[in-house]
């Protein structure tokens, strides 16, 4: 049997298990909560491999491999140690406080609306989470890339196809069927970087001519930092931008919520243990990179070195089950993104209070019932965007897709770091002020041609946007009229709310709801 036939058996399986999940899903789908956020009834095992599986996708198998294949050890540095330190303090320092002012939150535009007291804010983050269509088609692309190499297919095809069966599988059971596929993806995506480690292990052979072998073909691929590279010119670059983005990428409207899908907030530092050690086993295939420079030498291209070197250093059988397994890591990242954007798009535009009373939805049974439809209309909008998009991809898809994911977490870290830590939030319009110098700048630096590491423009844009929002803070109470003494009484409506302890909170203000 050939190995084209095999892949596809295997991708039928696959294609079945995942659908009987999402449908088991959908049947624990009752209302807009439980696709949005699950029944906040997960343990720390579920949430935390849904959250390592969400952490590694096509980035991490697919498109991360070829930067270690261009640009050797340096990037392969970046690409681990200090990222992951990033992100085990990201998960570490803002889960707890995330989770604790979470209250009712089903998405972070809810969350940020719900502790700021802002339905201005909420709406514009809300907004914000266009951006994530750059991700999603990173990951499409990935995806396909890895279908065209291993499984015989066209590219319109192989797009179509991933399109077809992540955004169905999200439609039908939301965050169960995320969690679900997550679980049993996230068991096969940590067999899988073993294999793939073990043999980019045997294809460089010993660590001496492994670096013989890598500096022949590039002297900079086997130091510290890589001069000629675009990425790796310095330590900044190597260690303290990879950091950054580590720490930066938990605030991102995906992932940070999942600290909400626990039953009990004393499993969140098992949860963080199972997540981030996951995600280190993955990062394991990016050794695969190396091992595709020494074999296939200059002349492939960087988003398809992976699947090159697949195609060549592994026996077909083991390489159709990886091709599978690498698209199981893809569609876990995708139907992750999918489930954010759509609560959202419910939850924070449709369901977004002065939305759903323009609507006539006056109960909260009506904008939860309507919030559900309107995520799913979002999903099927996001697959033919996707679709569109990713059929005539950009030329490095890796960097287009961090433009925009970059951009997200540089608009959503301040609200969420003064948010978490910040006895007394500064005000919205400080956070907006804020939010969107650090945005301004890492696109102005990215578009203007400045530079097209993403992620220093991103590290520039977070430094500028924590600094902006206490500045604008300050400046906003320094202009803010001085309060006069009142000698009386405070005014009947503020004295009768007080004592008849109807005073709304900035959860009933948001959803709506009377005291």
């Amino acid at each position: 049997m050939s190995s084209i036939a095999i892949a596809w058996i295997l991708f039928a399986v696959y294609v079945a298990g995942t659908f009987v999940l999402a449908w088991i899903g959908h049947r624990r789908t009752r209302s807009f909560a439980a696709f949005a956020i699950g029944g906040r009834d997960m343990g720390p095992g579920m949430a935390g491999l849904t959250l390592g599986a969400t952490l590694a996708s096509t980035a991490t198998f697919v498109i991360n491999p070829g930067f270690v294949f261009a640009y050797g050890l340096p990037a392969l540095l970046a690409l681990t140690l200090p990222l992951f330190a990033g992100v085990f303090c990201g998960l570490l320092l803002l889960g707890p406080g995330f989770r604790r002012h979470g209250g009712q939150a089903m998405t972070l535009p809810h969350w940020v609306g719900e502790r700021y007291g802002s339905e201005g804010l909420r709406g514009f983050y809300a907004a914000l989470s266009i951006l994530n269509v750059f991700y999603i088609v990173l990951i499409v692309v990935g995806s396909a890339l890895v279908m065209v190499a291993t499984m015989g297919v066209s590219y319109p095809v192989a797009v179509t196809l991933v399109v077809a069966i992540v955004f169905s599988y999200v439609f039908l059971g939301g965050t169960y069927a995320h969690a679900f596929t997550n679980t049993a993806q996230g068991a096969v995506m940590i067999v899988v970087a073993l294999i793939i480690f073990g043999y980019a292990l045997a294809d460089l052979g010993a660590p001496g001519e492994a670096l013989a072998a890598l500096s022949a073909r590039d002297a900079d691929l086997v130091g510290v930092t890589h001069p000629g590279s675009p990425f790796y010119r310095n330590l900044a670059e190597v260690l303290l931008c990879p950091f950054a983005i580590g720490f930066a990428l938990v605030a991102q409207p995906h992932l940070l919520i999942k600290t909400l899908y626990l039953k009990d907030g004393r499993d969140l530092a098992r949860f963080v243990a199972i997540g981030g050690g996951c995600f280190v086993l993955f990062s394991l295939v990016l050794v695969a990179g190396l091992a595709a420079r020494v074999r296939l030498g200059d002349d492939v291209a960087q988003d398809a070195a992976l699947a090159t070197w697949l195609a060549e250093a592994i026996p077909a059988g083991v390489r159709s089950f990886i091709a599978v397994a690498i698209l199981a890591a893809a569609m876990s990242t995708l139907d992750g993104l999918l489930v954010a954007v759509s609560a959202i798009v419910g939850a924070d535009v449709v369901a977004h209070p002065a939305v759903a009373r323009r609507l006539g939805l006056r109960t909260d049974e009506e904008r939860q019932r309507m919030a559900l439809r309107a995520g799913r209309v979002a999903i099927v909008l996001l697959g033919v965007i996707a679709w569109a998009l990713a059929i005539r991809p950009p030329a490095l898809v890796g960097i287009f897709g961090t433009v925009g994911a970059y951009g997200l977490f540089v608009a959503s870290l301040p609200a969420v770091v003064f948010g978490v830590f910040g006895r007394r939030p500064p005000a919205a319009s400080s956070v907006v002020v804020g939010a969107s110098a650090g945005l301004a700048l890492h696109l102005g630096l990215y578009y203007g041609g400045a530079t097209i590491n993403t992620g220093l423009t991103a590290t520039a844009g977070l430094v500028l946007a924590l600094a902006a929002t206490p500045l604008a803070e300050a400046v906003r109470l320094a202009l803010a009229p001085r309060p006069t003494a009142i000698i009386g009484a405070a005014p009947k409506p503020v004295l009768e709310a007080a004592s008849s302890g109807l005073a709304p909170s900035a959860s009933a203000r948001l959803s709506g709801r009377r005291p």
